[in-house]
């Protein structure tokens, strides 16, 4: 695995300074109001929906936060439900495998849909899960979901799966009407094929429902639900990877009524979902209606954001063929205060810290915010960081001095 610095010319380093806001003084920021504890995070009660962004996939820490906030979120706040910006169907065989499935953990994190969850720190996250629910009581169980739909292989195993058990013909019919549609050939899939392919699934919602009496007979509830789920996996599938309309624009909305249908099936309790912090804000950081805005037009002060950020960023950038370690860092008034925190990160909430001046002007002010893709190409700060105001996109953040990369697994 190679390993790079992005860095830049001196006249371009210049430049970044002046945009990070570096020098910025925070000298009178009281750290005694942010936490190190993050098994004591608390969200309050009338949050329906907590999500946790990350600044950058392929990082070690993140990774490993998305579990230990969950896990404080299962001891305080009842939370029993973990989403996360992966396959839905796909995911559900994670599910499966918590609740006692077949195989293994480095088998269940590969079915999340994407290289940059192959990760010891997902696997050791999948067992925990597991372990949780071998001694949880009935109803207390927690649940491993996707909110994604990029990938179609998994929602149609699920759903023909239930369906030739009712309607043997129906699924033969939609089964052979769908086989172009299949995860490794996807980005070499026609936009017609994908446009006939949304009548296609159309018509297998119907057929779902149409056998709705059938397959809740046999199977009960909660499988039909989801079987008619994974057939909306499919149609949204197509609909995201059509050329008509802009896609992270299409992806996002289809995301956000996957949360919604999450709340609607469940049990009332909080739901936790995770992904990128383009998508977890609440406010647009780039040109699309990103899913927290929408969630948060839809929930209001129902949905709690929790973003990170880091000084120094040493992550698992994805290629062409496997992945290779990048650096970058981003001095903000945020990342530059990890270095007083008694540990090497911070969590901090918003509405605690707005009663603070110190707090306030820095988390009320615009700065430059690390934002990383699965892929970078660029050395230009301005290109791997947002400018934007930390309180308007979260209602907390957690920040680090440095994070490492993900340990990643074949």
């Amino acid at each position: 695995m190679r390993k790079k610095f992005i860095c830049g010319i001196a006249i371009i380093s210049c430049f970044m300074a002046v945009m990070t806001g570096c020098g910025k003084d925070t000298a009178g920021v009281d750290m005694e109001l942010a936490q190190i504890d993050v098994g004591a995070i608390t969200v309050p009660e009338d949050v329906l929906v907590v999500g946790l962004g990350e600044a950058s996939h392929g990082v070690k820490e993140y990774q490993e936060m998305k579990a230990k906030v969950f896990r404080a979120l299962v001891a305080h706040n009842g939370c029993r439900t973990f989403v996360i910006e992966g396959d839905f169907g796909g995911a559900l065989k994670v599910d499966d495998y918590i609740h006692g499935g077949e195989g293994t953990a480095k088998e269940a994190a590969a079915q999340i849909g994407f290289r940059i969850y192959r990760t010891e720190e997902m696997e050791a996250f999948i067992e925990w899960m597991r372990a949780y629910n071998e001694t949880a009581t009935e109803g207390a169980d927690l649940h491993f979901y996707g909110m994604d739909m990029q990938r179609a292989d998994s929602s149609k195993e699920y759903v023909f799966r239930v369906l030739e058990q009712v309607s043997p013909d129906s699924s033969a019919k939609y089964r052979e009407a769908l086989a172009f549609l299949n995860d490794d050939e996807m980005y070499d899939i026609s936009a017609e094929a994908f446009e006939q392919g949304l009548s296609v699934a159309e018509g297998l919602i119907q057929e779902v429902d149409s056998a709705e009496g059938s397959i809740v007979e046999m199977f009960g509830n909660e499988t039909f639900a989801f079987a008619r789920e994974c057939a909306c996996s499919i149609y949204n599938c197509c609909d995201i990877r059509k050329s008509d309309r802009a896609y992270n624009t299409v992806r996002d909305s289809h995301m956000a009524e996957k949360v919604q249908w999450f709340i609607e099936h469940g049990d009332g309790s909080v739901i936790f979902i995770n992904g990128h912090n383009g998508h977890i804000g609440k406010v647009n950081s780039t040109s699309y209606d990103c899913l927290g805005k929408l969630l948060t037009q839809q929930l209001g002060d129902g949905y709690f954001a929790i973003g990170t950020d880091a000084e120094v960023t040493s992550f698992n950038s994805q290629t062409d063929d496997g992945f290779e370690e990048l650096r970058v860092e981003n001095q903000n008034a945020l990342t530059v205060l990890a270095a007083n925190a008694k540990q090497d990160f911070y969590y901090i909430d918003f509405e605690t810290a707005a009663a603070d001046n110190g707090w306030n002007n820095i988390i009320s002010e615009k700065q430059r915010m690390t934002s990383l893709n699965v892929t970078v190409v660029t050395t230009m700060k301005a290109f791997y960081t947002i400018q934007a105001v930390p309180g308007d996109l979260f209602d907390a953040m957690i920040v680090f001095g440095e994070v490492s990369p993900t340990t990643l697994v074949p």
